[in-house]
């Protein structure tokens, strides 16, 4: 059922089934893991029709599940050797094999307490983490970090494997304060470690970029290790917890330390096309790897998610161009349900029919972009806090899910990218930045040379005020760009929009009595160049004082200002968008129009592709690769499951009629009706229960290459 292995080409790029079973089972009672049979498990991923498999070499808590003299192997294995004989059984199989490592490791943790992480609270991982006394962290500046490089050479030395994935290597929501780490900030820096969350602290925030810097080095050590040792293999690292933010310390960087990006999320549908749209532009290969749990969440060992929704989430990741693994869990006598496979069997059976049309070099197009930067995802309110309070969700990540949200229901295609991407930012006809805090002198430089050069570019609130080493800039870093200056901010939480009266039509529903919302404080902006669409309304009172108010359930506008509160610009050839409140952040249908009508203003073009898709269908189309056709990834993913078929979507793409085409349904090939409509092909999709598949193919140069 692996399917045969191509040896020409690294096995990521034609894997996209993929599993992991989780084990994490302590060895304090006889029976647990007594009953593990290697033949047994790999027969029921066969069952699943697994390409991959991701094999446990130990868990969370450092037991191993090989015999090696650098830590303990687990004691209810007796003589089995797990990873020999599951490796050397899916290799027979055609499947193949990816060893899974774990950061965490219970085991050192309790025999080494001097390797323990510490807390900006003095708190060791048990005693905070999740459910207390289960999760033990130790720190890569203690001897810890060379046992694990100990461990993964062993592994490297004596097994046969096509790719190692280390989990779960991030900073556990927290600094470190141990002893291996303040010397190593006081010799690298001569400073204390700060305590106290300050984004406006520079102090804070170089702390902040030396414990990234810490962990993106210690990461490429091991991928180096690995490759070096083992010439060939491949070395995925846990990429899901840069959704955290900055208390996990992942950046830009570390993500070059992994071949492909790969993580497990667990979320509603918007989280997993959004997350794997990140994953898609972070990847330095692709296909990137989603992974999710057959359980709702890791913590319900018997619950299982039903056939539609594990099927809607395996085309998700289809969709986006990415891989899917489902995780399952082992029962603690080393056992697995049957029933689980057989259904993943049936899902990866339909899967598998695609597969010949993925090609991973196609390139997904997308009209706008959503950008982010990882110094950006903290919560100014921290500011003061201890850092075990601070908050888990970023505004930044708030206000990009929404915005793609907003997209999304229009139908407009888009994509999420980072610093990785600044290169390639003329793909794009929109580049929206979402009050982003953080940026860059490169990033300054890149976005004012794309609006030069004819790009369209949103930003809002407090966007590139500040450095990455966290000073604030005396303006706006994109001042010029946006034709506007910085002059501080509302103290009121609660500001509303007044549309200019050469706007109004952007905001049918609203006028200077009835201005719009936003749930926020904005930005005073002086305009230096710009237009102004809409100024500021404040409330009758602010709403922060308690003993006055003009309606006492809500907070009604009332003082009129002439401040801008949504400014357009004309840079170079190109055009920006500034809103001093959180426009995109705002989810009524009347904020998500007035979102759209802005980026259709920015941009130079046309959508490339449109469609009439109801809101629950997401529609990807891909271009390129190795082939001369075009590809349509179409997802029906409703919130309420199974699916209700949608029928007679209406697609339309840019194609120049003299090309002339076919729109061929996949994988039977059918030809669907089609025809051009102003300077697009025009076709319709008569059904969509899940996922469909359409190939759009030159007809002309089908033409040609048939005469030759």
């Amino acid at each position: 059922m692996g399917g045969s292995i191509n040896m020409k080409e690294p096995w990521y790029r034609s894997s996209y089934r993929r599993n992991l079973i989780d084990m994490h089972i302590p060895d304090d009672d006889i029976r647990f893991m007594a009953d593990f049979d290697a033949a047994r498990y790999v027969e029921l991923l066969k069952t699943a029709r697994v390409d991959t498999a991701m094999v446990y070499a130990s868990s969370c808590l450092g037991l191993c599940y090989w015999p090696t003299p650098r830590g303990r192997m687990h004691a209810g294995l007796g003589e089995i050797d797990l990873i020999g004989e599951v490796t050397a059984a899916c290799r027979e199989a055609g499947i193949r094999t990816v060893v899974y490592m774990n950061y965490w490791n219970k085991w050192a943790y309790d025999n080494h307490p001097d390797w323990r992480f510490v807390s900006a609270d003095g708190l060791n991982t048990a005693e905070y983490l999740w459910d207390r006394g289960r999760f033990g962290v130790c720190c890569f500046n203690t001897p810890y970090g060379e046992h694990l490089r100990s461990q993964i050479e062993d592994l490297c030395r004596n097994y046969s494997f096509d790719g190692l994935w280390i989990d779960m290597i991030h900073w556990p929501y927290s600094p470190c304060h141990c002893g291996a780490c303040k010397a190593r900030y006081m010799a690298e820096t001569q400073r204390e470690i700060p305590r106290t969350v300050d984004w406006s602290d520079p102090d804070w925030v170089a702390w902040q970029r030396t414990r990234e810097s810490w962990l993106a080095d210690y990461a490429g050590s091991l991928t180096e290790l690995a490759k070096r040792v083992k010439p060939g293999v491949t070395v995925g690292q846990q990429s899901s917890s840069w959704s955290v933010g900055w208390q996990n310390g992942l950046t830009e960087a570390f993500f070059r330390h992994t071949d492909y990006c790969s993580g497990d999320f667990y979320g509603d549908a918007l989280l997993q096309t959004f997350t794997c749209k990140a994953l898609d532009n972070l990847s330095e290969n692709r296909p990137f790897e989603f992974m999710t749990s057959r359980c709702p969440d890791l913590t319900e060992h018997t619950t299982t998610k039903s056939k539609a929704l594990l099927r809607a989430q395996t085309f998700s990741a289809i969709l986006n161009g990415g891989a899917f693994l489902f995780i399952d869990a082992i029962d603690p006598t080393g056992t697995l349900d049957e029933r689980v496979y057989e259904t993943m069997g049936e899902i990866y059976g339909e899967l598998e029919a695609y597969e010949p049309y993925l090609n991973p070099d196609a390139v997904p197009i997308a009209d706008v972009a959503l950008y982010f930067n990882f110094e950006s995802l903290y919560d100014p309110a921290d500011n003061g806090k201890p850092v075990l309070d601070g908050s888990m969700d970023k505004p930044l990540m708030k206000a990009a899910k929404n915005a793609a949200r907003t997209l999304m229901n229009a139908n407009i295609p888009y994509t999420v990218i980072t610093r990785r991407n600044l290169g390639e930012l003329d793909r794009f006809a929109v580049v929206v930045l979402c009050d982003l805090p953080v940026a860059d002198d490169e990033e300054i430089e890149a976005f004012a040379a794309y609006v030069h050069g004819g790009g369209g570019l949103y930003a809002s609130g407090a966007g590139t005020l500040r450095r990455k080493d966290g000073t604030l800039r005396p303006d706006f870093g994109l001042a010029a760009v946006l034709g506007v200056s910085d002059e501080g901010q509302t103290e009121e939480p609660i500001t509303y929009m007044a549309p200019a009266p050469a706007f109004e039509h952007w905001m049918p529903r609203n006028d200077a009595a009835h201005p719009m919302m936003i749930a926020g404080p904005q930005r005073f902006v002086r305009v230096t160049t710009g237009e102004i669409a809409a100024t500021l309304t404040l409330a009758y009172t602010n709403p922060k004082d308690p003993s006055r108010f003009a309606s006492a359930i809500s907070n009604p506008p009332g003082i009129a200002t002439e401040r801008p509160s949504l400014v357009l610009n004309e840079y170079g050839a190109g055009r920006a968008a500034y809103c001093a409140g959180g426009l995109e952040q705002m989810s009524s249908d009347d904020h998500r129009q007035l979102f759209t009508q802005v980026l259709r203003r920015l941009a130079n073009r046309a959508w490339t592709a449109s469609s009439d898709a109801p809101r629950p269908v997401e529609a990807v189309w891909y271009r390129g690769g190795d082939s001369n056709s075009h590809t349509l990834r179409v997802l029906n993913y409703q919130e309420s499951l199974p699916n209700i078929p949608v029928r007679n979507i209406e697609f339309r793409l840019k194609w120049e009629e003299s090309a002339g085409a076919r729109v061929l349904l996949l994988p039977g090939g059918e030809r669907l009706t089609s025809s051009y409509r102003d300077g697009e092909l025009v076709f319709t999709l008569p059904e969509l229960e899940t996922f469909a598949m359409v190939a759009i193919e030159e007809e002309n140069m089908l033409e040609e290459e048939s005469a030759s």
